[in-house]
């Protein structure tokens, strides 16, 4: 099959071929790979850029004394945090705070918003066996990972207990009684390994009415609609000698989901429809957070202000030393400024790690804006120019316009005949999908298309709060560093001036309820920093200020018997 789906692909790189023919593949494609159209459509985009490899641009450098105009091998990009005032004119941003004194913060009477979180991925990366097996009364053995956000629970005052994914259905129930939008639509981004534990949610008796489901809740709402489902394939991977291999078969990453909502813009049945005097703002965010969605006084300003297309970022703290920073590149080539995303791993490539972790924390450096991945769609402005624009150049030119920047992921698999094979993921990243459209966008009309919308550090967990370790979750949901609003069933960060920095060095901390279990009952209100190297128990502890502990035992060591509450300390136990 392999050599099969390998010979159509060459064929449908052929420059020649006219639509019937094109068609006719595709078809064949889409029947042998077993993939919907949007997930054949993606799989096409990275596949041919990595057919194309030899091609590639120069990597990105951020302007430093090494890399300068002299060193021809890079292209050179200035964060945010450095770049000089002329280039950031060419970044048209707007800071949250300065919104709050122009629109309505409470209610957006002409907005349908289209929420549309993702929850494909399992987050493999927050071990969650032993907490389910703990909170099901189960084996281990016998328990089934689904979406994060359908993994993880809080409890309710009323004894209910309900999921991260739950929570946002009860969310968005909450907002329809308060009318805070004109109507709000839901739809679920999902995979193979996540659909059941979904569904499962909407089939679940509800806490707000225990007579309905909320299938049933959302169907008889006069403001709420469920509009349907994203599906998310896995697909085929790399093998060592360049071809297609079914050996091995994984997700080809979250700019699946940036192409769907662009093909939404021209394609009307992917839409909901709305009425005249109403405006379709659509939401694309993280699955288990809470906080990744608009609210009344953002959709006020994208429609009034006819903002077409958002990235929404926050300002960077030391929490953020690894995730990508919106940076500006100028082309001397063309005279033109484009917009791109420095990433962690081409910061490393070009050998300024230390500099890119910096940036935006160093005395002198303006704001360095870190990416939170969420996109905010006003479609009423962003359907007719794209649609003149698939028009102009066709569906298929369109498609390479916003096919994003290939990630190629290597991972080792031991096979089935026992021999242990090297695969290349390919991967996408949903930002690069809404900066090539910017790029494309600068070069044909000499102007941006994509608005930048920067939440400082006060506002920032009202936007972004992701669960991507084990403490995360317990600090949201299990400390005194957050509370649980069960009337918006949202969470109230108590206190807004930072975040901690933690770091638990020892993969024991990975699972959720090793956390939970160690850090039972422990007080993080004013805690700044947390170091561990090694298993330590800060049951009932209380933490202020920057922490340091080194274990040097294999077993896990209390830390209460001998200090009960630690401020601005580095011990070794």
């Amino acid at each position: 099959m392999e050599a099969q789906i390998g010979q159509l692909l060459d064929e449908l790189a052929l420059q020649s071929l006219g639509l019937e023919k094109t068609k006719e593949i595709e078809d064949k494609l889409k029947k042998l790979m077993q993939l919907d159209e949007l997930n054949l459509v993606y799989f096409l985009s990275l596949y041919f850029k990595y057919k194309k490899k030899g091609q590639t641009q120069r990597p990105l450098a951020i302007k430093d004394e090494l890399h300068n105009d002299d060193n021809q091998e890079y292209a050179l990009v200035y964060p945010t945090a450095m770049a000089p005032q002329e280039l950031l004119k060419q970044l048209p941003y707007t800071s949250y705070t300065d919104l709050n004194s122009l629109y309505d913060q409470d209610k957006a009477p002409n907005a349908v918003l289209w929420i549309k979180k993702m929850q494909a991925g399992t987050g493999s990366s927050i071990h969650r066996n032993k907490y389910l097996a703990y909170h099901f009364g189960i084996d281990e053995k016998d328990v089934e990972i689904g979406a994060k956000g359908t993994d993880l629970f809080v409890k309710l005052k009323s004894g209910d207990i309900v999921s991260l994914a739950e929570i946002q259905i009860l969310q968005a129930i909450s907002d329809a009684e308060g009318a805070k939008f004109k109507k709000i639509i839901l739809h679920d981004i999902i995979s193979d390994e996540t659909k059941d534990s979904i569904e499962a949610i909407w089939n679940k008796q509800s806490v707000v009415n225990k007579k309905l489901n909320y299938k049933q809740i959302v169907e008889d709402a006069k403001n709420l609609e469920y509009f349907g489902k994203t599906f998310q394939y896995h697909v085929p991977t790399i093998d060592s000698d360049g071809g297609i291999s079914y050996n091995r078969q994984a997700p080809a990453g979250h700019a699946l989901f940036g192409v769907d909502a662009m093909r939404a813009a021209y394609i009307d049945s992917l839409r909901p429809k709305i009425e005249n005097g109403e405006t379709l703002i659509s939401c694309v965010g993280n699955g288990e957070d809470l906080s990744s969605a608009p609210d009344p006084l953002i959709t006020n300003w994208m429609i009034e202000k006819k903002v077409p297309l958002v990235m929404v970022t926050t300002t960077k703290t030391e929490i953020d030393l690894k995730g990508g920073q919106i940076s500006i590149l100028p082309d001397p080539s063309s005279s033109q400024t484009f917009i791109t995303m420095v990433e962690k791993a081409q910061a490393q490539m070009s050998g300024q790690l230390a500099l890119f972790e910096k940036l935006g924390l160093r005395d002198g450096d303006g704001e360095a804006f870190f990416n939170t991945n969420m996109i905010l769609i006003n479609y009423n402005e962003l359907t007719p120019i794209i649609k003149k624009l698939v028009e102009e150049i066709g569906e298929a030119a369109f498609l390479e316009v916003i096919a994003p920047s290939l990630i190629q992921n290597q991972k080792k698999q031991l096979d089935n005949d026992g021999v242990e094979r090297t695969y290349t993921q390919l991967e996408g990243a949903m930002g690069t999908v809404i900066l090539n459209l910017d790029k494309y966008w600068r070069s044909r009309y000499k102007k941006g298309l994509v608005h930048f919308l920067n939440v400082d550090e006060t506002n920032r967990t009202k936007f972004f709060s992701p669960i991507k370790t084990a403490f995360d979750y317990f600090m949201q949901f299990r400390s005194d560093r957050f509370e649980f609003d069960e009337k918006s069933f949202r969470l109230v960060n108590k206190n807004c001036g930072m975040l901690p920095n933690v770091a638990l060095k020892d993969k024991f901390y990975k699972s959720v309820q090793n956390v939970l279990d160690t850090f039972l009952g422990c007080q993080i209100i004013d805690l700044k920093s947390l170091i561990v190297e090694g298993k330590a128990d800060f049951r009932d502890v209380t933490l202020k200020g920057n922490i340091e502990v080194k274990v040097i035992s294999d077993e896990v060591v209390k830390v209460k018997s001998k200090w009960p509450s630690l401020e601005d300390e580095s011990l070794t136990i």
